[in-house]
């Protein structure tokens, strides 16, 4: 008969970490008596490899879903490339300067940012996008027209008057 693996008991001490269940290491805490009631063994290393796999189920059960991925920390997040389509850098500053339009908004705006792009995209450039992959479709060239454009509708907005109250009141930019 298999025994448990060793991942299988790391596996089952982070998801009843996670859940709030801890496990002390002896046989009277949370984490074993759960394992008890569903395998009848009091210790989560006597445990069979097929009794491991019906715990964590049952933790995964209780989790509601398989432990969710978290990135690491720190690491920024990267735009996805195609060839001869934008660049990681162009995707970033389209969204800095999506950002600074939107400070300027003289109401708030429910609409999503990125449903606001695919607005811009297809009015500027008339080529489909969807807010989930905006620069599908769109070429290195026309990431290019899209940051000038952008950077148009940006100054525009800051002659109307925008956050800081003082353009268009006769003052040179």
């Amino acid at each position: 008969m298999r025994t448990i693996e060793p991942f299988q008991i790391r596996k089952i001490f982070a998801i009843g970490s996670a859940l709030g269940i801890k496990g002390s290491g002896t046989d009277n805490d949370e984490l074993h008596a759960l394992v008890a009631g569903v395998t009848g063994k009091d210790s989560i290393k006597s445990l069979t490899y097929r009794e491991a796999s019906e715990v964590i189920a049952r933790l995964e059960g209780l989790q509601g879903k398989v432990a969710p991925y978290r990135p690491k920390a720190g690491k920024p997040k990267e735009h996805p490339e195609r060839s001869g389509g934008v660049t990681s850098g162009q995707q970033k500053k389209i969204w800095a300067l999506m950002y600074e339009l939107k400070k300027y908004d003289e109401v708030p705006n429910d609409v999503p940012l990125g449903d606001r792009l695919c607005a811009v995209i297809k009015k500027e450039l008339g080529a489909d996008a969807v807010a989930r992959n905006p620069f599908a479709w769109v070429t290195f060239k026309q990431g290019n027209d899209l940051i000038e454009k952008l950077k148009r509708y940006v100054a525009s907005a800051g002659k109307r008057g925008g956050a800081d109250g003082l353009a268009g009141q006769g003052t040179d930019r």
